[in-house]
């Protein structure tokens, strides 16, 4: 009798640990392709810009310090000596994709140039497999060429990070000098946003890709503006009240409504309300307004 039970406990116990061990198995070998979908979201494919914008903008290639080709769009803004906005997307798509023509004609709108790039294996660039290494070589170069091609003062470039845009423009804060920077939709680290889709996988241990936004933004000396939709289905709320929590001074947060992409149309004037007055403050070298603690959505 004490056999069939221990036989029974065995059985019970193999298929309840053999699932949970291919799952493991199946992100940590499928993290890549989880974290980076470049032929998701409208994939790789560029799309000219809608005419009802009457945007100029052209396509030009950057170097990237490993000699991966970089793909960027830049969208230049009428007065020689504005500020350039350096923006670095989230993990799907490329840089024409969905509403992003939109959120460009905006800026321009305000007066800004627009740079826009494509890391490795997205869009137009060179087709390496991206990585968080990758995405951060691409950044500085994208940085680079600015300040090298352009000929752009660090005063005047502003770093934007949407998503998992948000750890590469907060790597690049670490290391460079610039206006300033601005994240939405940004999570603490891969592991953690991980551990929320995952909450029964030990995806901290398995992670490769890091990403440690919430290790690294208190050491940002420069200003930052840190927004956040409360109904972001994508990223949690509390990872931006985290973040913004975990900032060193100066620093503004605001929190949005519309989503995790959507937000600069569904929450307009107050998107673009604090996002414009913070390139003017930047611009005009005028402190940062703090903003009291995030509440809860």
């Amino acid at each position: 009798m004490k056999s069939v039970v221990r036989r029974g406990l065995i059985g019970v116990t193999v298929v309840a640990v053999v699932p949970y061990v291919a799952s493991m198995s199946y992100v940590a070998a499928n993290e890549r392709s989880l974290v980076f979908r470049p032929d998701d979201f409208g994939g790789r494919v560029l799309v000219p810009m809608p005419e009802s914008l009457h945007l100029t903008s052209s396509m030009t290639a950057i170097t990237s310090g490993d000699s991966a080709r970089i793909s960027a769009l830049v969208v230049p803004a009428e007065d020689t000596a504005a500020p350039w906005l350096l923006y670095l997307h989230g993990n799907a798509g490329n840089v024409t994709s969905s509403v992003l023509p939109q959120f460009y004609a905006r800026w321009h709108g305000l007066g800004v140039n627009v740079l826009a790039i494509d890391y490795r294996g997205y869009g137009r660039s060179d087709n390496r497999p991206p990585s968080e290494t990758g995405t951060y070589t691409d950044a500085r170069a994208a940085y680079d060429w600015l300040r090298t091609e352009r000929h752009v003062p660090a005063e005047r470039i502003i770093l934007y990070g949407h998503s998992l845009g948000s750890g590469v423009a907060t790597e690049l804060a670490l290391h460079v000098q610039a206006a300033g920077l601005i994240i939405e939709g940004a999570f603490m680290s891969i592991p953690d946003l991980g551990a929320t889709v995952y909450p029964w996988l030990p995806v901290r241990w398995l992670a490769r890709q890091r990403f440690a936004n919430i290790e690294k933004i208190g050491k940002v000396a420069m200003p930052k503006l840190i927004m956040h939709a409360s109904d972001d289905e994508i990223v949690p709320y509390a990872h931006g009240q985290a973040l913004y929590a975990a900032a060193s001074a100066p620093k503004e947060w605001v929190e949005l409504k519309g989503g995790h992409m959507r937000a600069f149309l569904a929450d307009s004037a107050h998107f673009w309300g604090h996002a414009g007055a913070f390139a003017q403050r930047l611009r005009a070298e005028l402190p940062v307004a703090e903003s009291p603690p995030p509440g809860r959505p």
